[in-house]
């Protein structure tokens, strides 16, 4: 984490408050899409994406269309925003930018994005930075701004073009069999309370995002039948990271979906695509106890080390270890966790406020807070047995492979990604990867995927789509408010 000038006092009340370029034109004919909202947007290369959050875009935890400005100043936390709009920084505009020989100025137009551009601030749980360093909640999920989407007669009003069918499908939250079978909300809308990081509604938010998305397709119409009927040329399949976090999130309590209903399920979706004539890529999935949202226990008291002394420099070196291993071990021992379980970004927080204020240790709560050993272990396992599910559907219909299980390995392995070391991009939470919820991409880090879904298509469709160069990504990252510089 990076340093702040802030003292360690103005730490606990910030918390506290935050507690309440373009590729070349390509030349490749059309079949005239489907008939479905306003008029498609120009394109070479007609592509969609189904997905979840990550093919939506969500960064911080919100997904919006257009930048918000400095939303004012706090004495403790500084100034508040600017925020990013996170959409048009995603993997998916990225892909279509560098396939069609536009730039982010025709992803940000109503009339021309194929994304199902926010209206800001946007729909989810969205964080914006702060000049001490902590984020702040711009919106919760359900809010006086966002109570619309619950409604499938309204929710289109959250929508800069509400009679456009987008062709980036990404619901935020869905699991695999839901991309196929959801045709609705799931239950109603529940406000979610502020905090760092509302980390459950990050993963449980269907009910947030299903109808501001979906709705212009019609009533009862599930996310891979959409796609369908934009006729794609190329599809993008990136799914399952839900299905292993509800499973985190709820500390066990939430049912696991079996690696054979996985390779069912993506294989369905596959030929359904290759039947509407298609070239589809799918993904495989990260390891997501390696996102900088989880904290290994063995790294627990390090990272409130780190923590401790950025927030208040002039702390000698020997009170600030002596704060956190105390804090560290209390915690440890009243959750039990042991050499595989995982504290959360939402533990470490809490502990720093109560550090701060020199308060007894939080009480800590499974799944918000921290991951036991053998849930931990579980989503493992279940991990790499979709990933080995998800390999067999590709294979068994000649699909393209993105791996990016690979790519993320390789990044930890090396301790970050070659953009600009030592500084960017590691996965650790504030290295470069993660925006601010330490699960989804920063612009940095959507480059990097944008690339591996590019370069795959490419390999395996010879589709001569150009990927973004070395001198781009740099570009991304010299204005990716969430990277490092």
């Amino acid at each position: 984490m990076r340093a702040r000038s802030r003292t360690f006092l103005a730490l606990g009340a910030a918390l506290s408050l935050a507690a309440c370029s373009s590729g070349g034109n390509k030349t490749n004919p059309l079949v005239p899409p489907a008939t479905v909202g306003q008029t498609a947007p120009a394109a070479n290369f007609r592509i969609v994406g189904i997905g979840d959050s990550l093919t939506a875009g969500v960064q911080s935890g919100g997904l919006t269309g257009a930048d918000l400005p400095v939303l004012g100043t706090d004495p403790t936390l500084g100034t508040i925003g600017p925020v990013q709009r996170t959409q048009e920084h995603g993997f998916f505009a990225l892909l279509w930018e560098q396939a069609n020989g536009v730039d982010i100025t025709a992803l940000s137009d109503p009339t021309k994005s194929p994304l199902p551009l926010m209206i800001p601030p946007g729909v989810g749980n969205l964080l914006a930075p702060t000049t001490s360093g902590f984020p702040y909640p711009v919106t919760t999920t359900c809010d006086s701004k966002q109570i619309a989407e619950s409604s499938f007669s309204t929710a289109l009003s959250l929508r800069e073009n509400p009679t456009f069918s987008p062709y980036d499908l990404g619901i935020p939250g869905q699991t695999v069999h839901e991309a196929l079978y959801m045709t609705g909300p799931i239950g109603t809308c529940t406000p979610v309370p502020a905090q760092f990081v509302a980390l459950n509604a990050l993963v449980n938010s269907e009910s947030a995002t299903f109808w501001p998305i979906l709705a212009s397709f019609g009533q009862g119409v599930p996310q891979v039948s959409a796609a369908l009927s934009l006729n794609p040329q190329i599809a993008t399949v990136w799914l399952g990271s839900n299905d292993l976090l509800k499973y985190a999130f709820s500390n066990g309590a939430a049912p696991v979906t079996s690696a054979s209903s996985i390779q069912a399920d993506i294989a369905s979706i596959i030929q359904q695509l290759q039947a509407a004539g298609a070239k589809v890529a799918v993904a495989n999935l990260v390891d997501v106890m390696g996102a900088a949202v989880f904290i290994p226990q063995s790294n627990y008291a390090a990272a409130l080390t780190q923590a401790i002394a950025n927030a208040n420099p002039a702390l000698p070196a020997g009170t600030v270890a002596a704060i956190a291993n105390t804090y560290a071990n209390a915690e440890i021992a009243a959750t039990g966790l042991g050499g595989s379980g995982y504290f959360t970004i939402n533990a470490l927080f809490k502990t720093l406020q109560a550090a701060a204020a020199s308060a007894a240790p939080p009480a800590l709560v499974a799944g918000s807070d921290y991951v036991s050993d053998a849930v931990a272990s579980q989503v493992k396992s279940l991990n790499a047995a979709y990933n080995a599910s998800i390999a067999a559907a590709v294979s068994a219909n000649h699909a393209a492979l993105v791996d990016v299980a690979t790519l993320y390995g390789g990044i930890e392995s090396a301790g970050g990604y070659p953009v600009n070391l030592p500084k960017c991009c590691s996965l650790v939470y504030g290295g470069g990867f993660f925006s601010l919820d330490g699960i989804h991409p920063s612009n940095t880090g959507y480059a990097i995927l944008a690339n591996a879904f590019i370069n795959e298509l490419d390999t395996a469709y010879n589709l001569g789509i150009p990927a973004l160069s070395t001198q781009q990504v740099q570009t991304i990252y010299a204005s990716d408010p969430y990277a490092p510089h």
